[in-house]
């Protein structure tokens, strides 16, 4: 399993070689490519140490359940006001101890970028941690001791087991450890980045090229400054055991990727919009079938009143063939009920009486009449009577405000039209 350190995010990688226990520089992936996975097949995985300067840090006094309670998405949110990514595209690692948790992130589009990097020349990423792990563990109390790394590409720092940045502004970060009293600092892992096997003393600087002897001269004179002592280390940073199991590996697998909150709630809505639509259009469909057989059973009633010896067919169009010639027929005789209409509504209106649910047959007239008496029905059937009209009263009851109402019932003939019109 190789080891590779990218120090910046265009920096030449360097890989870590066991058996000499130093760093050979490569140009870029494709050289690594060419370099160990044509050479060596087995080299097809690495671990990646990536630039701390890519990373968020928030140091939190929560609890480990409290910080449990508030989920991924809640962790995420704690990098809200320096985030510049959106806090749902970032991953978020924590490790801490005693009563200090400490919250890593890292963009999603970073880590994917590093990942399509390595599988676009046939290699895999096992596990991608910040680079700051590279520097050695302070033997002193935090705050009091801190670990330094510096080159052409990168700066850092380590605190702790549990905390390391990269360094941007080294003054800043001197005042953030009033209590420092000793930096121990590490030599660059190439002399100059164009030689692969060179390594540097701090105690000769003159062997450094003159851009990394000035960057270590102004840093020392920084240190001195603030009266913290400079102790130079004849260590390199040194990859660490596993990597794949640390608490700061984003590697995150494609299966086991997370879609954002809010694309899951995005989805979530869609679904339930989705299963509403398909709820409402079976409801209407149910409603319609309802409607269909009420009417195909209304249709069917009245059709059986209407002709009574006739059988009807419910086929829509064996029913409207079935049905064509009655209406047609129906033409003849709607004059007979049109003039007896207009011959008892003019009654109707002069007297008190209210007439309601008018019934058609082919050879009657039925309708009902409200009164305010018995009397008034009776006379009211008379004047028809009287007037040629075969009308008969039926079903008459009273209702509990007093009136009265019955059916009267008129038989409509082709003779009753000419009588009434000649009448």
């Amino acid at each position: 399993m190789l080891h590779v350190w990218l120090r910046a995010q265009h920096s030449p990688l360097a890989v870590w070689h066991d058996e000499t226990k130093n760093w050979q520089s490569i140009d870029g992936w494709q050289q690594l490519y060419d370099t160990y996975h044509k050479s060596k097949s087995s080299h097809h995985s690495l671990y990646l140490y990536v630039p701390s300067s890519q990373l968020l840090h928030v140091e939190t006094e929560l609890s480990n359940a409290q910080l449990k309670q508030l989920g991924s998405t809640g962790k995420q949110y704690l990098f809200e006001e320096t985030s510049l990514t959106a806090v749902d595209k970032l991953e978020v690692r924590q490790t801490g101890h005693a009563h200090v948790q400490h919250l890593y992130a890292l963009a999603q589009s970073d880590i994917e970028i590093w990942q399509q990097s390595a599988a676009l020349v046939g290699m895999t990423v096992s596990a991608v941690v910040p680079d700051f792990l590279l520097l050695p563990v302070p033997e002193q109390a935090v705050a009091q001791q801190v670990v330094l790394y510096q080159d052409h590409y990168t700066f850092l720092l380590r605190q702790s087991q549990q905390q390391g940045m990269a360094v941007n502004y080294l003054p800043l970060i001197l005042e953030r450890l009033p209590h420092l009293s000793e930096a121990v600092t590490l030599p660059a892992i190439f002399a100059s980045e164009h030689s692969a096997t060179s390594r540097i003393d701090l105690q000769q600087p003159s062997a450094y090229e003159p851009e990394q002897t000035q960057i270590i001269s102004e840093t020392a004179a920084l240190l001195a400054e603030q009266q913290v002592v400079l102790t130079p280390l004849k260590a390199t940073p040194t990859p660490i055991d596993s990597p794949e199991r640390h608490p700061l590996n984003f590697f995150v697998k494609t299966s086991d990727a997370q879609l954002s909150p809010y694309l899951r709630m995005a989805m979530a809505v869609a679904l339930a919009a989705l299963l509403l639509q398909v709820a409402a259009d079976g409801l209407q469909i149910y409603r319609y079938n309802s409607a269909a057989a009420a009417t195909k059973a209304a249709v069917t009633s009245q059709y059986q009143a209407w002709f009574p010896n006739e059988t009807l067919n419910t086929s829509r169009t064996k029913l409207q063939v079935q049905m064509q010639p009655k209406l047609q027929s129906a033409k003849t005789t709607s004059a007979s009920h049109m003039t007896m209409l207009g011959q008892i509504s003019p009654l109707i209106k002069q007297s008190s009486l209210h007439a309601q649910a008018l019934v058609m047959t082919p050879d009657m007239l039925s309708f009902t009449l409200i009164a305010p008496d018995r009397s008034s029905l009776d006379q009211f059937t008379s004047t028809l009577m009287s007037q040629g009209i075969a009308a008969n009263l039926e079903r008459v009851n009273s209702s509990e405000q007093g009136q009265f109402s019955g059916q009267v019932t008129i038989k409509v003939t082709d003779d009753t039209s000419i009588n009434l019109a000649a009448s």
